[in-house]
């Protein structure tokens, strides 16, 4: 169990990471940054992945345990 635990934290840790930079590449791509600065994008990419990740807490999971079993 604690390896699943480990395995699932370094995968949301790492695809947050990504979440973040990737909204800041879509904010300057999109000339959103002239509005607003591109930190203020990358977090709110983060909230929408974190709120994705928490509103589909059980399939996550799921997908997590299938290899182990």
């Amino acid at each position: 169990m604690i390896i699943l635990t480990l395995l699932g934290l370094t995968f949301f840790f790492a695809v947050g990471y990504f979440a973040y930079n990737f909204s800041q590449c879509l904010g300057s791509f999109s000339r959103l940054n002239k509005l607003l600065h591109t930190k203020i994008i990358g977090i709110a990419g983060v909230l929408i992945y974190v709120y994705l990740v928490y509103s589909n807490q059980n399939a996550l999971i799921a997908a997590l345990k299938q290899p182990l079993s």
